[in-house]
């Protein structure tokens, strides 16, 4: 077998540095040697001293980040040097979880995980903080937040989890300051953490092609968020050693909750409730995430009322343009909008500048709002009340209403179609063999 191999990890100040190496030839890294790091920037009551965790804390985010190398790599063995006692006992439910949400997994696809020490640690005493509520500036994100207000709460960001996040620009130091400007709505402590995980470790090209190709994942949760949403929670595990030195118990996160009619879903992606609950390291584990069976309209109508009852008020921060100003006409900023006015409210105070009721009624109503799953177009329209004047958009909201969500989804995703179908004929944007396949596909 070819190893991977965490060779380093120190503390500089308030950033932990690792370096990972492969055996030659593997090809599974983007270099034979790879350097990481994480870092910690906190408000002015942050003081943890990093270089006071135990070795087997500071390697947990890095452990927990490659560890789903050996679930699809069977020449592969991966060699920590620590790890702590509750979360190795941990990883073979860790497994099971992953191959439930994303496979099955085979196990002839599985490589090895040696680790050279087992530390049983000993929990801090004099808690700090109660819990992380983890914040991203969503919907989810500022309900989670909402519901755990207060000093003994850890709001905590990291950017950097997202599957599009840029290392810099507009949108990074809009992250920035969702998470300072929640925090005083809140009365909550902050931590922001970056890290390098995503853009320097892993090889994601051959990592994808053996997956997608030779392995042949095909799970919705795969189909919707790939080999990243299989590294989602261990990237949020940053905060292990910072929730290790203040004590923190509960790691809070906000859920996706699905509902379409009478049918209830949760997430079935990389923040599945069914995997943040296999996780746990020392005393700390994942709560039950916030609101697990809420509906996104009422959310958004609870984040309003809490606001409204402190005299104060939030962005809701839904967009992945690298802008400092939310688009307004992505389908997250669409439902979000639509979530908002359902609520009464207008956008244009909840974060969204660039709201306007006659360009969002025309592009409504174009049937250019077009969700892949209808849930959310469902959830928006079961809320609007036939004998209720709304007093932004009540137009397009009564519209709404009569024609239906399935008469919508089905409208929106004819009309999204001819414009799917020029993307799939770009030939030039796909590889060879991919053109291949489509080529002798057709002749048959």
């Amino acid at each position: 077998m070819k190893k991977i191999e965490l060779i380093k990890a120190y503390v500089e100040g308030d950033t932990i540095h690792y370096q990972v190496r492969e055996d030659a030839g593997l090809g599974l890294l983007k270099k034979e040697v790879v350097d990481l790091f994480i870092r910690y920037h906190g408000d002015r009551n942050y003081d943890c001293d990093l270089s006071k965790d135990p070795y087997s804390i500071l390697l947990t985010p890095i452990s927990l980040y490659m560890l789903p190398i050996t679930y699809f790599f069977n020449d592969v063995e991966l060699v920590i040097p620590e790890m702590d006692k509750v979360l190795y006992e941990q990883l073979p439910t860790i497994y099971e979880a992953y191959s439930k949400i994303y496979g099955p997994f085979k196990k002839d696809w599985r490589g090895k995980v040696t680790v050279r020490k087992v530390v049983e640690n000993t929990p801090v005493e004099n808690a700090k903080y109660d819990k992380v509520v983890f914040f991203s500036g969503g919907v989810d994100a500022c309900h989670a937040g909402i519901n755990n207000p207060g000093k003994k709460s850890l709001l905590v960001s990291i950017p950097d989890i997202e599957r599009d996040a840029v290392s810099e620009g507009p949108l990074r130091e809009e992250k920035y300051s969702l998470v300072k400007n929640f925090a005083k709505v809140v009365d909550s402590d902050w931590l922001l953490i970056s890290n390098n995980f995503n853009t320097a470790l892993f090889n994601e090209k051959v990592i994808y092609n053996c997956l997608s190709f030779e392995v042949g994942l095909c799970s919705d949760a795969y189909k919707y968020d790939g080999w990243g949403g299989i590294r989602y929670l261990a990237n949020m595990c940053c905060v292990a050693p910072v929730a290790y030195l203040t004590s923190i118990k509960s790691l809070v996160m906000g859920s996706t909750f699905e509902q379409i009619e009478d049918k209830l879903l949760n997430n079935y992606d990389g923040a599945s409730p069914e995997l943040s609950d296999t996780i746990r390291f020392c005393d700390t584990t994942f709560a039950e995430q916030d609101a697990l069976t809420v509906r996104r309209t009422q959310k958004v109508l609870n984040i309003i009322n809490w606001c409204k009852s402190k005299n104060t008020t939030t962005k809701m921060w839904v967009c992945f343009s690298n802008d400092s100003v939310q688009c307004g006409f992505c389908v997250k900023c669409l439902r979000t909008q639509l979530n908002i006015l359902c609520a009464g409210e207008n956008p244009k105070e909840w974060g969204f500048e660039n709201f306007s009721e006659k360009k969002f009624s025309q592009y409504v109503k174009a049937y250019k709002y077009n969700e892949s799953n209808p849930c959310w177009i469902w959830d928006n329209i079961d809320t609007i009340q036939n004998d209720r004047t709304y007093p932004y958009c009540d137009e397009l909201l009564h519209w709404l209403k009569s024609i239906g969500y399935k008469e919508y989804h089905q409208r929106a995703v004819e009309k999204a179609r001819p414009t799917l179908m020029k993307r799939l004929l770009a030939f030039d944007q796909y590889s060879h063999y991919l053109k291949v396949i489509w080529l002798k596909t057709g002749r048959k």
